[in-house]
């Protein structure tokens, strides 16, 4: 998908950095060929030129519980990443709607 495509979304914005190891990859598809993987590190920080709906994607390793979300942000340094590799809060302070997170369910420590 190009930036010219009529459902991509002009959206220059700081993501932060990815709370996750994060496939970068050609377009918002999990189909598209994987062009980067980044590594969490709080010091490097992410930014958005735009967004588009894509696939959507269901991560369940969050600590405040199940994220998913078909936004996918392109990168100001190139490539596409889903937006559940950014921390929630900051992805629904962009995009209101966009993102949901589930809580964990409750788990039982009785044996």
């Amino acid at each position: 998908m190009s930036a010219s495509s009529p459902e991509y979304h002009v959206l220059p914005a700081p993501l932060g950095p990815v709370w996750r190891d994060a496939n970068i990859r050609s377009g918002p598809s999990l189909d598209s060929p994987v062009i980067d993987l980044v590594l969490p590190d709080t010091s490097v920080s992410y930014a958005a030129e735009g967004w588009s709906p894509g696939d959507e994607v269901v991560e369940d390793q969050h600590r405040d519980g199940v994220i998913t979300s078909s936004v996918w942000f392109r990168l100001a340094a190139g490539g596409w990443s889903s937006a559940v590799n950014f921390e929630p809060v900051t992805v629904a302070g962009l995009l209101a709607g966009s993102v949901a997170v589930t809580p964990h369910p409750a788990r039982s420590d009785a044996s």
